[in-house]
């Protein structure tokens, strides 16, 4: 009889952890994408609130180009009669009297002057908060209509896709980047792998509506597969489309054990960069490279469909010539200020320390959503905890009582605070 028991009870508990386990995935792949459902709601109504507000900020006019002042008349020559017709001097310094004050020409400015900075109203709206709606993202061959919320925590992804805020906004120059899950919370970029070179990415912020083309990564595929450590693909001013939209998820699906990306490139003219509020001037950009050379030196797997191999030297202006110095460099040495005749010598130009310093803040990672947050694992475990307390307190009054009622009383507030637990195990784990 003793046995029985054991092994009853052994069998009742693993039946009730797999039903556990059961509740998570389900939670998982369908509750998670209730939750978005009901984000993108707020999202859509907050962005709506955003382009009315912003639409009654009237942009100043294009700024003119600058005109010369008036040239004040020469003084003229002793004994000499000038000809009202004629103009001074201006360049022509062999024709000028050396008893005369020459009148030097002004130097004309073809360019226009720099764009006026608008009002700190406005930009807080441009650059918002993270949680906040910052944009919307259409991408028609996979039927993605989402807004994008600002900021790659777990939070922020549980309502969308997520700009990360160490990028551009998407439109201005440079490499904007939007991470979205691929399994849970909607899955927005679930499909992003059937993406080809030449679909369109449309992305609307309140500077506009802008159309980005996916690059071909090579075989006539839209996408690559990097491992998680290389955010290199985050980086700023790449040598080939500077301009461009980075899509980031985790793959394959149901896993974070890698990661996809697409990239985009914008077509046309970017929007204005202004600087962020309580930021003086923009910084100059971190040079950056696009392929993964880092992630393959650290021996990890990178499919075929790789990024596009970087340009070649024609492109880039060679260094001055030296009586020391190679008459026949690698391409990508001319982009090192000291190029190097060694073989062995790493391809992808090193920044120098001034670059370093004035590099503009770069993601030290795929974000929070994509990778997990390890502050969610202490109330992960107490609820999970509380949950247990619950399912012992309704089986013991259930034998010292009545089973049906002591288990219809407890069952709200178990499903409540096993949906809590839920929730923060989501939160520790990686997303996808």
């Amino acid at each position: 009889m003793t046995v029985v028991r054991v092994l009853g009870t052994v069998g009742k508990t693993v039946i009730a952890l797999g039903l556990i386990i059961l509740l998570f995935g389900i939670f998982q792949l369908w509750g998670t994408g209730v939750i978005e459902a009901r984000a993108q709601q707020n999202l859509d109504d907050d962005f709506s609130d955003l382009l009315e507000a912003s639409s009654q900020w009237e942009a100043a006019p294009p700024p003119p180009v600058a005109t010369p002042p008036p040239v004040p008349a020469s003084t003229p020559e002793p004994n000499s009669t000038p000809d009202p017709t004629d103009t001074p001097p201006i360049s022509d310094a062999s024709s000028q009297s050396s008893t005369s004050t020459p009148t030097p020409a002004p130097e004309l400015s073809q360019e226009p002057l720099p764009p006026p900075t608008p009002p700190p109203e406005w930009l807080a709206m441009l650059y918002r908060e993270q949680g906040l709606a910052v944009a919307r993202i259409q991408i028609p061959r996979i039927g993605v209509d989402k807004t994008v919320v600002e900021g790659v925590r777990v939070s922020d992804l549980r309502k969308g896709p997520g700009h990360y805020p160490a990028t551009p906004i998407p439109g201005q120059a440079g490499n904007a980047a939007i991470a979205g899950h691929r399994t849970t919370y909607g899955a927005p970029f679930g499909e992003i792998d059937e993406l080809l070179p030449g679909d369109e990415i449309i992305v609307t912020t309140i500077q506009g509506e802008f159309v980005y083309q996916v690059i071909e990564q090579g075989e006539g595929y839209g996408h690559f597969i990097v491992p998680p450590t290389a955010i290199e693909v985050l980086e700023q001013n790449f040598r080939d489309h500077p301009n461009r939209l980075t899509l980031t998820a985790c793959h394959p699906k149901g896993s974070a054990r890698q990661r996809i990306i697409v990239v985009g490139e914008l077509v046309g003219e970017p929007a204005p960069t202004y600087p962020r509020p309580g930021q003086e001037e923009q910084p100059a950009p971190q040079l950056a490279d696009e392929n993964v050379d880092e992630a393959e030196a650290s021996d990890q797997t990178i499919t075929p469909t790789a990024t596009p191999e970087p340009s070649d030297g024609a492109s880039t202006p060679a260094p001055a010539s030296s009586p020391t110095a190679d008459p026949t460099p690698e391409p990508d040495e001319a982009t090192t200020p000291t190029p190097t005749s060694s073989p062995t010598a790493d391809p992808i130009p090193e920044p120098d320390e001034a670059d370093e310093e004035e590099a503009v803040p770069v993601a030290d990672s795929f974000g929070e959503g994509l990778n997990g947050d390890s502050d969610g694992l202490l109330p992960a475990i107490l609820w999970g905890l509380a949950a247990l307390a619950i399912w012992f307190s309704a089986f013991f009054a259930g034998h010292r009582w009545k089973k049906l009622p002591a288990y219809a009383l407890s069952a709200v507030p178990f499903l409540i605070v096993l949906f809590m637990a839920f929730w923060h195990i989501d939160r520790v784990l990686p997303s996808y």
